[in-house]
């Protein structure tokens, strides 16, 4: 079984590398490697051309303006064969036996249209984080963001040209989006409960960490947009889903919050249900809780911001 793999790259010079070789270091040899540089401005041009030098016939690369990630990887896909793709984010790297354990887990559980698999998320000061993945309950998994991430996950080549491909104009939660269209168009969910991949959390330079504000609107919209499909598509069978959607929807509002008061009240009104109310967390307490139940939320938000101002103060002091 050929997989192809694809990466698309901009402006990677210190990472590029890295993530390719680790692709060319798998235990798994049936692979057809290319690299999209999206317009990058820096030495990753180089790079490539360096490595596609070293592995003559096992890795190629082409340049094309800047477009975004997306339309990259959609080129890549365009470019390559394979029944299965691994999409591989230039700062990221996959382990030795990622690809041959996930292509095992393929054969012997049906072909799935997506195998998700656990990683290692790796932070520039050393410190590290393992994420687990929620496999065995796909929209679950879904909604509280345990569906895997893009260098994790395996994808079925015709499941993703069944929805069309990567959406360019989606700037961040890109491949949770991606997955929500897989789902709805009932893709079919292994998982590969190993660390398969490390995935580094730069400060600057990634989408996940330019534009905060936005890109937190952009995961409440989404979440939304889950959560309301599966109110209309089986709000009894789904309600443990739609519940926990609503709960991960309050955090993420009062996320957005301190980035933007009136646009977080505004989606808090447009967007939770009368009845609803928050669960106990560090985040959210009983006092919190309780002024939120006799006051609503604009005022749990202002008195929080409040509160916490006069701690602040009292610390300082």
């Amino acid at each position: 079984m050929k997989i192809a793999v694809v990466i698309p790259c901009f402006n990677v010079e210190h990472h590029v590398e890295v993530a390719v070789r680790s692709v060319l270091d798998q235990t798994y040899e049936d692979l057809d490697v290319i690299a999209i540089d999206d317009g990058s401005t820096d030495s990753t041009r180089e790079k490539l051309a360096a490595l596609e030098l070293a592995f003559p016939g096992r890795f190629t690369w082409e340049a094309h303006p800047r477009q975004g990630a997306c339309l990259a990887r959609n080129l890549g896909l365009a470019r390559t064969q394979g029944e299965y793709v691994q999409f591989l984010d230039a700062d990221d790297a996959i382990l030795t036996d990622k690809l041959a354990r996930q292509v095992d887990l393929v054969k012997a559980n049906g072909k799935p249209d997506l195998v998700v698999g656990d990683f290692l998320n790796v932070f520039e000061d050393g410190t590290e984080t393992t994420i687990k993945g929620l496999g065995s309950r796909p929209w679950m998994a879904l909604i509280r963001t345990q569906l895997g991430t893009t260098s994790a996950n395996l994808f079925k080549r015709s499941a993703l040209e069944a929805i069309g491909g990567w959406r360019p104009e989606q700037i961040s939660s890109q491949d949770y989006e991606l997955m929500f269209r897989m789902l709805m168009n009932n893709a079919t969910v292994g998982w590969d409960p190993h660390v398969s991949s490390l995935v580094l959390k730069r400060l600057s330079g990634s989408i996940s960490r330019t534009g905060q504000r936005d890109n937190w609107v952009r995961y409440i919209e989404l979440r939304r947009a889950m959560r309301d499909y599966l109110q209309k598509v089986d709000r009894i069978g789904r309600a443990e889903e739609i519940r926990a959607a609503d709960q991960y929807l309050f955090n993420a509002i009062r996320v957005l919050a301190k980035h933007d008061a009136k646009r977080a009240f505004d989606l808090y009104d447009r967007t939770m249900p009368e009845s609803f109310v928050p669960d106990p967390s560090p985040a959210t307490t009983s006092t919190y809780i309780a002024y939120f139940k006799l006051l609503g939320f604009r005022m749990a938000e202002r008195s929080a911001l409040a509160l916490g101002w006069f701690k602040g103060r009292t610390r300082t002091q």
